[in-house]
């Protein structure tokens, strides 16, 4: 059986001139290390990538981005959130709007991996392109999930009750 690529991942090995202008520049002495670890995380081993990120001194909030994706890859969305929390919220209530996107765009995967759709709504409003490939697809599986709620379980949402019922995503959490 062929396996296709990961595009989201696939799409950091490229140079950095076409990068999506939303993820904004890359500093030049982390960009080798997170092609490392998107080609790690394209072949599907996000703990190699998360200890190739721990091994590698370089304090950047890129670096930061690149081990939440690596523990949202992992299972561990809590972590991942509060990696990314320090990164995209200022003052504990607002989004800073002076990060890229895909910082955002993780942010909101998080919360959603932790059944938090209210939180990730949030989180994608604040992203300036709407258009943007990630937030589209958050808001696909947002909308697929809303679909197979049934009135009951929408009504208990509303009140602020947990469905038990997870948001489901077709594609590997996070962008690097």
């Amino acid at each position: 059986m062929l396996r296709q690529a990961n595009p989201r991942a696939t799409r950091e090995l490229s140079p950095q001139p076409e990068q999506r202008a939303s993820q904004g520049p890359r500093p030049p002495e982390v960009s080798e290390l997170l092609t490392k670890v998107a080609a790690a995380l394209d072949a599907e081993h996000p703990r190699k990538a998360l200890d190739l990120l721990q091994r590698w001194k370089v304090k950047s909030p890129w670096v930061t981005n690149a081990m939440a994706v690596c523990l949202m890859r992992l299972g561990d969305a809590p972590r991942a959130v509060e990696m990314l929390k320090g990164l995209v919220v200022t003052s504990g209530v607002c989004f800073r709007s002076d990060v890229p996107a895909v910082f955002l765009t993780n942010f909101a995967t998080a919360l959603l991996m932790m059944d938090n759709v209210s939180g990730c709504e949030s989180a994608l409003v604040a992203i300036s392109d709407q258009r943007d490939p990630c937030v589209q697809q958050l808001r696909n599986a947002i909308r697929q999930w809303w679909a197979s709620v049934s009135f009951w379980q929408k009504l208990r949402w509303y009140w602020g009750d947990t469905l038990g019922q997870s948001v489901k995503l077709d594609f590997p959490p996070g962008e690097i």
